[in-house]
């Protein structure tokens, strides 16, 4: 009954939405638990891409609207009639009794629906009663709205993604954050699409920024992104986190993709103070 926020300073590019769906997908596979992800977007969108989800033609939006997603469960909010009985109805599971996925609002017309705070406080509480993780993709970028502020209210955790580019290291680090104004939120920074060869390696970060808050990273991987392009990110991660190859890696070598989303997800979770717990075929993994 956790609610851990997923973001980016950096427009585009940052990788947290696959970062959001590649936890998810860890989490679910190794730990006993009901979760959800969703994002703030447009369906098909942000977590969605790497999704095996089906897609509608644009001469036949109405097919989608009323299946599910925000679109639907606003529906239910303004009705009075989203309960923790329900809202797994509206969701698309991507993992068998284990994880679904709440879609973005309906990409067709001029804008989505707007999300309102009071109705995004009211999606998470009620998705809280029934999960007992809800991961959210609050997009990237600086410009947050009130819907994003209300989410971040909402969060046990944060989970920053940023890269070793120095000009964004710069501007976050030398900036105000909008997760400033949550002074009690813990951050959990992870450095994407990492270069353990790179002169902006973890070390230096912290040393150039005087950062002591907790700093993790994440190699790029060819394969995982191959993946997500072919809507397989499902099978890809739990073929890479539960095949425990990792395990035979030599000393000193640099810590692996799969390794690292296994210790993020541990983080993440040690943060949150989940009390989720290994599923009997991952321990002593």
């Amino acid at each position: 009954m956790s609610t851990i926020l997923f973001w980016s300073p950096t427009k585009g590019a940052s990788g947290s939405s696959s970062l959001a769906a590649a936890i998810a997908i860890t989490i679910g596979n190794l730990y006993r638990g009901r979760l959800l992800l969703t994002h703030l977007g447009r369906r098909h969108t942000g977590i969605e891409s790497g999704f095996p989800i089906q897609e509608y033609g644009m001469d036949d939006p109405s097919l989608q609207i009323q299946e599910g997603g925000w679109d639907a469960v606003s529906r239910l909010v303004l009705r009075g009639t989203l309960s923790r009985e329900n809202i797994r109805n509206y969701t698309t599971p991507v993992l068998e009794h284990t994880l679904d996925v709440l879609e973005g609002t309906s990409g067709f017309g001029a804008a989505p629906p707007l999300l309102s705070p009071d109705l995004v406080k009211v999606v998470i509480d009620t998705a809280n009663q029934y999960y007992d993780l809800t991961l959210i993709d609050a997009g990237s970028g600086v410009g947050w709205g009130a819907v994003q502020h209300e989410v971040c209210a909402q969060a046990k955790l944060a989970v920053l993604s940023l890269t070793q580019n120095m000009r964004e290291l710069d501007a976050y680090f030398e900036s105000v954050s909008p997760l400033s104004t949550y002074s009690s939120l813990p951050i959990l920074v992870v450095l994407g699409k990492y270069d353990v060869h790179s002169q902006a390696n973890e070390a230096n970060i912290r040393r150039r920024y005087g950062y002591k808050g907790t700093l993790l990273t994440v190699p790029y991987s060819t394969d995982f992104m191959d993946a997500w392009n072919r809507r397989d990110v499902i099978g890809h991660v739990q073929r890479e986190v539960r095949s425990g190859k990792e395990q035979q890696r030599k000393p000193f070598m640099s810590v692996g993709w799969a390794q690292s989303i296994r210790q993020i997800s541990k983080a993440i979770l040690e943060a949150a103070e989940s009390d989720l717990r290994l599923k009997a075929l991952e321990r002593g993994a």
